[in-house]
């Protein structure tokens, strides 16, 4: 018996036609899945950009730790502060601002190398492939220890710190004496470089020292002085008189609790009582006077000179809201420090 040419032809074209079919379907599916995975890209992409710019230009989240600014802000609260204005603005006395604060002694450097000068006094110092692992903890994963921001390089602004090296007498020990300090910046010479010079005795061996010319944490403190002003603090009260004033101006300061309302004293190791504020720098103070790190403690790292000011590349922005815990919901202010009550003066 022969078979049915036509069912059997039928049957395969039912066979290749159910095949496209569900070929079709994969496709489609491919495409749906595809542009729906596309669609969720598209979008993180927008938000984390949108995310990026807002805490770059506009506001950023942070939380208080300790309690220098009490009774203004309080240990743990979550505060945004307002970036904007300083950017098409300007600092001005009784801002409370975040920042980072300069390079202190309490810093550790960033790395720690050794220079020879020539005959003729010049050492080199040349940083352009130094490169060293960060501290952070998150660092030590092995996926991200490779990524550019888990190595610490020398940057622009960057403090070098060098002394010279000798040999402990009766023996063949090196030790370095920073008694006799000296320091230089990166500039943007020597950044554009990879260099840099190191002045001192000829054929000599300088240990160095680099630290960050910003400190590792944030800080939140109350602008006193800008750019031009004299800062003075006496019996416990301060003073301001700016480039236009004859005389010393007492501030007012309504911002202080009753612990520290004209309890502002120096530092007993410093002895230092008044302040010239230099071009693009800052004189700055925890509202709890009496237990704050600030302006008035601060010390150069090894050398242990004084350095009293924030340099304004440092400022991030001004404290605008406190936004957690919720019952302390509020905005912050900035404090008018030579209000109508303010009236005594104090001759320099």
């Amino acid at each position: 018996m022969l078979p049915n040419l036509y069912n059997v032809n039928n049957a395969f074209f039912n066979r290749n036609l159910g095949t496209k079919m569900e070929r079709s379907e994969v496709k489609k599916y491919l495409k749906e899945t595809g542009l729906f995975v596309a669609d969720i890209l598209y979008n993180a992409v927008i938000i984390i950009v949108l995310v990026v710019l807002i805490r770059s230009f506009l506001i950023s989240p942070f939380r208080v730790v300790g309690a220098s600014m009490a009774d203004t802000l309080e240990n743990k609260e979550f505060i945004l502060i307002d970036k904007l204005s300083y950017i098409v603005g300007h600092v001005d006395r009784g801002d409370p601002i975040v920042f980072l604060p300069p390079a202190t002694s309490k810093d550790t450097p960033k790395f720690e190398e050794a220079a020879t000068t020539d005959s003729t006094g010049v050492g080199i110092f040349d940083f352009s492939k130094l490169t060293k692992l960060s501290d952070a903890s998150y660092c030590s994963k092995f996926i991200l220890r490779s990524l550019w921001f888990c190595h610490n390089k020398v940057e622009k602004g960057d403090l070098v710190y060098y002394a010279l090296q000798t040999v402990v007498p009766g023996g063949t020990a090196i030790e370095t004496d920073w008694s006799l300090v000296k320091s230089v910046m990166i500039d943007d010479e020597s950044y554009d470089l990879g260099l840099a010079q190191l002045p001192g005795f000829p054929n000599k061996t300088y240990t160095i020292r680099v630290y960050s010319s910003k400190g590792p944490e944030y800080f939140v403190k109350r602008v006193i002085g800008i750019p031009g002003d004299t800062v003075m603090i006496d019996n416990g009260r301060v003073y301001i008189k700016r480039p236009s004033d004859t005389e010393f101006i007492e501030t007012s300061e309504p911002f202080l609790n009753s612990e520290n309302f004209n309890r502002t004293y120096i530092s007993q190791r410093l002895r230092q009582n008044t302040y010239v504020v230099p071009k693009g720098e800052y004189f700055v103070m925890g509202d709890n006077r009496n237990h704050s790190n600030d302006s008035r403690s601060w010390l150069e790292p090894i050398s242990q000179n004084p350095y009293s000011f924030v340099p304004e590349a440092n400022i991030s922005g001004k404290v605008l809201v406190v936004l957690w815990p919720l019952p302390a919901l509020r905005l912050i202010h900035s404090a008018d420090l030579f209000s109508a009550s303010s009236s005594n003066s104090l001759a320099n």
